[in-house]
């Protein structure tokens, strides 16, 4: 039986594809994500991330043999790569995985592609860098954490003192944030040029020859300036994707040239894309499965998202062939306005729709809940798919109307 090592965090899901597929797992636990780290369990190791040394010491005292590494959580995308490399087993290199979860590394790589791939950046080191980033490139203007996911502390900017003051408020924030959903790396800031288009994803895996496997399937972003909102999180992943076969070839061509970039080895990769009038060009790369990759994939188009990733691991190969093109689309619900979240409007309507796939509230009843550029996350998600077309199309515009996540200004 092979045993594979989780890394970092877990989720039910993939413990319970493990068992299903017949695989034992050890879970490599996170102690600063851990409420009970004494107790002893079967299959969880405790853990210290803060250093290299830390955590190959604790691995090195797991007696059992491990025959792959996997994490998916971008905290731990780094840390995989030392414990794979470590024991000498397929998996990202650690230059790469430093350069997947930094985006002043990424963008440096980006930069020596054979083609023009992602935005002009420079690393911010006080307001000074703003200004002279300003003084030569066209407003708007992208502030951004190099090392952070979820949109956490991401805004977009108009001019140049909208730029200085969220500066300012970001700089207030930023310790905090990264001691929440980060606390192993530094805090670092980039301004870069804002990518005007629409903006996609696709997923792809690379094996141990360096040659990646892109899905042909692409997903269509909606984030939330286009419906409206201040603020810059994804607000809906959706399958299949709108754009001209054209278009969607020129973005999985652009993704490999950018995974072959950051030398991407024995890993899956989710890239982000926006596709604008000269082109697309990448946002980021993430050394993981796209978020909810899984789950639409599966329903969707039939592809074992989860078992390419594995295979990867085992230094197998994989299988992306699709079985159906349904329509499916992913939701995460944030409040338009700051304040005390008070419920999800219309649930028990939502709960009766015929699309819905899934439905989890991630908030609490008085718990305040604010934008992603301040460091909050989702409120709620919402899984839709259906076989039918028109009943999906249907569905999707009426949770689209109807449901958001209620909040009251404290």
């Amino acid at each position: 039986m092979k045993r594979i090592l989780i890394v970092g965090q877990n989720f039910s899901t993939l413990t319970d594809y493990l068992s299903e597929k017949g695989y034992d797992y050890i879970v490599l636990k996170d102690i600063n994500r851990t409420k009970f780290p004494d107790k002893k369990l079967k299959r969880r190791v405790v853990c210290d991330f803060s250093s290299r040394e830390s955590i190959l010491k604790v691995v090195h005292g797991i007696t059992e043999p491990i025959d792959a590494v996997i994490a998916t959580y971008e905290n731990y995308i780094l840390p995989a790569s030392w414990i794979a490399s470590d024991l000498g087993l397929p998996g990202i290199s650690p230059a790469s995985a430093e350069a997947c979860t930094d985006k002043f590394l990424m963008r440096s790589l980006f930069a020596e592609a054979p083609e023009p791939v992602s935005p002009d950046f420079a690393i911010v080191k006080n307001e000074e860098t703003l200004r002279t980033f300003a003084a030569s490139h066209e407003f708007p203007l992208m502030l951004k954490p190099a090392n952070l996911a979820k949109s956490l502390l991401v805004t977009k900017n108009h001019n140049l003192d909208e730029l200085l003051a969220n500066y300012r408020r970001t700089m207030d924030q930023i310790v905090s944030v990264y001691q929440k959903y980060s606390p192993s790396r530094s805090p670092s800031l980039l301004v870069e040029e804002f990518l005007d288009g629409s903006t996609h994803s696709v997923d792809a895996f690379t094996g141990q020859d360096g040659e990646p496997h892109v899905l042909k399937q692409v997903i269509d972003y909606e984030t939330g300036f286009d419906i409206g909102f201040d603020d810059n999180f994804t607000y809906s992943r959706l399958l299949p994707s709108k754009l001209s076969k054209d278009d969607q070839a020129a973005l999985r061509h652009v993704a490999a040239v950018g995974i072959k970039a950051l030398g991407i080895t024995s890993a899956p990769s989710h890239v982000e894309i926006i596709m604008t009038k000269k082109g697309p060009r990448i946002i980021e790369i993430g050394a993981r499965n796209g978020g909810y990759r899984e789950r639409m994939h599966g329903i969707a188009n039939g592809i074992d998202i989860t078992g390419n990733a594995l295979n990867l691991t085992l230094g197998k190969p994989v299988e992306l062939r699709a079985t159906r093109n349904d329509s499916c689309a992913t939701l995460e619900l944030l409040p338009k306005t700051p304040g005390t979240f008070t419920g999800i409007t219309n649930e028990d309507a939502l709960k009766d729709l015929p699309s819905l796939n899934y439905y989890s509230v991630k908030a609490m009843p008085g718990q305040y809940v604010g934008k992603a550029a301040d460091g909050y996350k989702m409120c709620a998600i919402i899984i839709l798919h259906n076989a039918d077309k028109a009943q999906f199309d249907r569905d999707l515009q009426w949770v689209n109307d109807n449901v958001y996540a209620a909040t009251v200004a404290d």
